[in-house]
């Protein structure tokens, strides 16, 4: 007696109806192969919510006895030690002190991008509207914020956390690697 063949079966792993379609397929698809460039984003995108609340909150604290400009300047220089600080360790993996302080300095070089383009932006909003809320404002200054990130992220990751990329954290031997990163004999991270 003849047994029938089986039915072709379906794929293991079928792809998602819309893997292939869609605006940011072919960028997810290639961010997907960069792992530790990912891990790098997520970090960074985990301490620009954190920094921005506190931002927020000390810019609202200043504002009624300070003015604009000068509570988003001290809420922003604040907020840019803690910004480089927990990009350090969240982003790019770096739990040692060692070269803490030229971090730090180039962090506050980076943050001069936000802070241009932030009092640029307030200072716009009160030409256009001089009796603007403080709702209005905070929108600027995240705004701002927003159109720095991308700037201030390509700056973190090339000029002042490049040894992490070229593998030169001798000195930081305790580091833990973003996942998907390699790390060098000594435990630094060596990210594409």
């Amino acid at each position: 007696m003849a047994t029938a063949a089986p039915p072709d079966s379906a794929p293991v792993n079928p792809a998602p109806p819309d893997a292939d379609r869609g605006v940011f397929a072919a960028p997810l698809a290639w961010l997907r192969k960069k792992p530790a460039l990912l891990a790098q984003l997520r970090g960074f995108a985990r301490v620009a919510v954190i920094c921005t609340i506190i931002s927020m909150t000390i810019f609202t604290a200043l504002r009624p006895t300070m003015g604009t400009q000068w509570a988003n300047t001290i809420s922003l220089v604040l907020c840019s030690v803690l910004n480089t600080d927990l990009n350090r360790r969240m982003s790019f993996g770096l739990r040692t002190r060692h070269l803490w302080w030229r971090d730090q300095r180039r962090g506050l070089g980076v943050m001069f991008l936000a802070l241009v383009m932030t009092a640029g932006s307030l200072w716009v909003l009160h030409r256009v509207s001089p009796g603007a809320s403080i709702a209005v404002e905070l929108a600027v200054i995240v705004l701002g914020n927003v159109a720095s990130a991308v700037t201030r992220f390509v700056l973190l990751r090339y000029w002042v956390f490049r040894r992490v990329r070229h593998g030169a954290g001798a000195k930081n031997a305790g580091a833990q690697t973003p996942a998907g990163a390699a790390a060098t004999s000594d435990g630094a991270p060596v990210l594409p």
